[in-house]
């Protein structure tokens, strides 16, 4: 190989390191963003109102149904087989944000004598922003008990458990 051409190939490859350089420096700067970013939605669920109504025999409140927030506890004094009462709850979404039915609780703290039936809401239904919902809680002695239990008070809390709607 002539001298001429191995300084050539010298001259291209030192060449072609300096392209390297120049070009690893060029695309090693490093990218600043600055910025910021508020959330400003709101999420207010909330049982507005409950009524008592639909009352059959001598059924009646042994308190006022005690709200907070997505909870309510009733109380309500039964007295033979038969006897119930219906509750009318309201549940509002005050907020910005859609939400979804997460999940139904339902805890009774006295007999198996008396039950409790939720009608008109299920898991998975949607509550709209600035919208609201109605359902009923009936609360019954149960009209095939044969024997007077002791107690025939019953306390019953439902509980909502909403989430963000997807």
């Amino acid at each position: 190989m002539k001298k001429e051409h191995k300084v050539l190939i010298i001259c291209g490859i030192l060449c072609l390191m300096f392209i390297f350089v120049i070009g690893y420096a060029a695309f090693q700067s490093q990218l600043t963003i600055n910025g910021t970013s508020n959330i400003s939605s709101n999420w207010s669920i909330k049982i507005t109102d409950v009524t008592s109504q639909a009352v059959v025999g001598g059924a009646s409140n042994e308190s006022e149904p005690i709200v907070s927030d997505t909870a309510v506890t009733f109380k309500t004094n039964l007295t033979s087989p038969g006897d119930s009462m219906t509750y009318t709850i309201t549940v509002a979404n005050e907020g910005d944000l859609d939400a979804v039915l997460d999940s139904i609780e339902t805890t009774d703290a006295s007999n198996p004598a008396i039950t409790f039936t939720v009608d008109g809401i299920s898991e998975n239904d949607v509550l709209l922003k600035q919208t609201e919902t109605t359902f009923t809680v009936t609360v019954t002695y149960n009209p095939d008990v044969t024997s007077q239990p002791e107690n025939t008070v019953s306390s019953l809390t439902v509980k909502l458990n909403y989430m963000q709607n997807k």
